[in-house]
């Protein structure tokens, strides 16, 4: 017990000694609350950065937390929403998400390349000195614009020669915390062999005592919290020791952006899929090239021998040090039994090659790397207008290039250029997703990020668009709003036209709102105008409206 807390205590203070300036402020001059840190999980991705409150409340004042300058602006619907880039000097660039608006000239320059491109969405670069910025001037105010949920203010560190996402943390922006981590379930997996006489992943309990053969792994579901907030938080670190011999750490320090997806490898990816619940995996499978593994010891692998004892411990972390730990015993329990990959001689994949299938009208590319295990792929036309890929239990880490040649005889050839192609997933629970299609020398072709079920749907429908206030009367202030939808592919493009000159207009898809919030700003003077709106979905079906109305 007391060289685990020594080695506990030496851990908890190198948190502390790596070379990381020290010397930033917070982006907000608030008492700091945490909705979400960094490396929580979230479905395909690893959350970047930490997710700050705002009181519930639009529009507080977000500040540099260093010198500077504005080297990114990249406002869109979606993802991030408003969300501006300031590179230090020191090495480092600061992200902030989801804002409102940008301030002075910030917004100015944005504001010129929206109208230059004629679009809301644009994502464009600065030079060193064209936007200089000071600790502490003000850079913004936050919000809840593009995929976030609810008011706050999402913030990153990046090392800016390399773009890879650091823990904020490891700059001085962590918070107070003296509550250990929440460990809900920890879990025995046989990677080649059996545990309790099962193929199958085990639950296990505090000193409780295990049968096994083969090859083992361990999972652990848990969770962090700190002082000032109830939130479920992500871990900072897992340490598996057998023996007394640390195995395996997990260490939410950084990662690169091409490596987010591999959280699909680093959980119980099946288990995230059919339950919604996060288990994660403290040995790493083949294909797993996530740099928060430090692996000692086998990729975290035990191999069990016959009638040998192997005691288990596993350490849950914060980055204030607070621990919580499960112990165990596994005991080998006969031969191996290996339950692991085996080829059945038709189309065995393996994790790091490239492979094309291509049958029955349907055609499959993968790049290298695309997969994190060895597998036996199946596919197959399984209707007259329906193709199975594989499995969507089994996640794949990089786009991959599907192409239909379809079947005439159920579609109608004459609307060929409306049709989209649909994934749905055959394992766990999935609305159908629209994908982004091509259609070109009668072969239609798409890039899922997943398997399933894939379909060719007609979309015919028309967007919508209405105006309630100029249904209501021809009168407004300072505001115009629009409601635009499409039920089949999606929206793709939306433009305002008043007097027929393009207005930049704001698009929320959370509200399916189209907004202009200054008709001054914009140049629209008191009296009568026209306005038009424009909106095309992902397969050109177009929709407009027009109406006028008197600004007041």
């Amino acid at each position: 017990m007391k060289k685990i807390a020594f080695i506990t205590i030496i851990f908890s203070n190198l948190l502390y000694t790596q070379d990381y300036p020290k010397d930033f402020i917070y982006p907000l001059q608030i008492p700091i609350s945490l909705s979400a840190t960094y490396a929580e999980l979230r479905k395909n991705h690893f959350h970047a950065g930490l997710d700050i409150r705002t009181q519930q409340k639009i529009g507080l004042k977000v500040v540099a937390p260093q010198d500077g300058y504005v080297s990114r602006i990249n406002i869109s619907a979606y993802g991030y929403g408003k969300a501006i880039y300031i590179d230090h000097p020191n090495g480092y660039t600061t992200v902030y998400g989801h804002l409102s608006t940008l301030a002075g000239n910030i917004e100015e320059r944005a504001r010129k390349e929206q109208y230059e491109k004629q679009a809301y969405s644009v994502d464009f670069y600065l030079k060193p000195g064209e936007l200089p910025v000071k600790q502490g001037e003000l850079v913004a105010l936050s919000g809840n614009t593009g995929g976030s949920g609810g008011p706050h203010l999402h913030f990153e560190v990046r090392n800016t020669r390399t773009e890879e996402v650091l823990n904020p943390f490891l700059f001085g922006f962590d918070v107070p915390d003296n509550i250990k981590p929440q460990v809900n379930e920890v879990w025995i997996y046989p990677v080649r062999g059996t545990a309790n006489g099962s193929i199958g992943k085990i639950a296990v309990a505090e000193n409780g005592i295990y049968t096994a053969t083969g090859e083992i792994g361990f999972g652990v579901r848990a969770y962090d919290k700190q002082n000032v907030s109830n939130s479920l938080n992500g871990i900072y670190f897992i340490k598996t020791y057998v023996n007394g011999e640390l195995i395996s750490t997990f260490k939410a320090d950084k990662h690169a952006f091409d490596e987010t997806r591999a959280i699909n490898a680093s959980v119980d990816y099946p288990e995230q899929l059919s339950k919604n619940r996060w288990i994660y995996r403290t040995y790493i499978v083949p294909g797993n090239t996530l740099q928060m593994y430090e692996q000692e010891v086998n990729k975290g692998i035990v191999r069990i021998e016959p009638e040998e004892t192997y005691q288990v411990r596993i350490e849950v972390g914060d980055y204030a040090g607070n621990i919580t730990s499960r112990s165990f015993t596994v005991k080998g329990a006969g031969e191996e039994t290996d339950s692991g990959f085996k080829y059945d001689g038709k189309y065995n994949v393996e994790y790091n090659k490239s492979y094309t299938f291509s049958k029955e009208g349907i055609s499959v590319k993968f790049e290298k790397g695309s997969f994190y295990e060895s597998f036996n792929f199946s596919y197959e036309k399984s209707g007259s207008n329906q193709y199975r890929i594989h499995d969507s239990s089994v996640p794949v880490h990089k786009k991959y290039e599907i192409t239909i040649t379809p079947d005439w005889t159920y579609l109608d050839k004459g609307k060929a250029e409306k049709y989209v192609i649909i994934r749905q997933s055959n394992f766990g629970t999935f609305k159908k997703e629209y994908l982004d299609t091509t259609y070109k020398n009668g072969v239609y072709t798409a890039s899922p990020k997943d398997f399933g079920v894939f379909s060719l749907v007609l979309d015919e429908s028309l967007p919508t668009i209405s105006c309630p206030t100029l249904a209501k009367t021809k009168k407004v202030n300072n505001r115009l709003n629009f409601t635009i939808k499409d039920t089949g592919s999606g929206i793709n493009t939306y433009d305002v036209f008043i007097d027929g000159k393009w207005v930049l207009a704001e698009y929320e898809y959370k509200q399916n709102s189209l907004f202009i919030p200054d008709l001054k700003r914009e140049g629209i003077e008191p009296g009568i105008h026209q306005v038009e709106v424009r909106v095309t979905d992902k397969v050109n079906n177009k929709q407009t409206y027009t109406n006028d109305f008197e600004k007041l």
